[in-house]
């Protein structure tokens, strides 16, 4: 089970986050500029990003953010922005010999990141589980993640910071409820 990386990149581009020793959190500008798309994108982008390319980008950022926000809500997404940017790419099938082994491969040509990056989309939603997409349970946090663990009861986008804070948090509640010292005995 492969997480859905672009499809997560995507979507939780301009979402408020609060990174470790952050005092308190923001949202990141979406794609503002070529160099910093190609920053954000660096993980699942292997092209150049132009300027012509950030509108193409900007709307399928949009509709990887809208096909999460569904599947979270246990809707079918709406597909046809990420499909209409993945007609572009073209996809050819030849035989690759490793050793004595004849293989079949397919080699796609991608005309521009956006096209290259809808593609991977479309396989990353046709494949994913719809219950391990989920919303970050720290409540400033709103990242989204893919729970990938066996017993899918992962809470957080990440244990640093969100899971440490919240467990904080918890113990800092029960400390006051019960009427425990927090600090060290004086």
């Amino acid at each position: 089970m492969a997480e859905p990386r672009a499809l997560l990149v995507l979507a939780n581009l301009g979402r408020l986050r609060r990174p470790s020793g952050a005092t308190r959190a923001f949202a990141e500008p979406v794609l503002p500029d070529a160099a910093t798309a190609a920053a954000q994108l660096a993980g699942v982008v292997d092209q150049p990003i132009t300027a012509a390319d950030l509108a193409d980008l900007r709307r399928l950022r949009r509709a990887a953010a809208d096909a999460a926000e569904a599947i979270l809500a246990g809707r079918a997404p709406d597909v046809a922005a990420v499909n209409a940017l993945a007609a572009a790419s073209q996809g050819r099938v030849e035989l690759a010999v490793t050793g004595a082994a004849v293989a079949l491969r397919v080699v796609w040509a991608d005309p521009t990141p956006a096209a290259a990056l809808a593609r991977r989309l479309v396989d990353e939603i046709g494949a994913l589980a719809p219950d391990r997409l989920r919303r970050c349970a720290h409540r400033p946090c709103d990242l989204l993640f893919y729970d990938t663990t066996r017993s899918r009861t992962r809470r957080w986008h990440a244990d640093d910071p969100c899971g440490w804070r919240e467990r904080q948090r918890t113990r800092r509640r029960r400390s006051v409820r019960s009427g425990g010292v927090t600090g060290p005995a004086a």
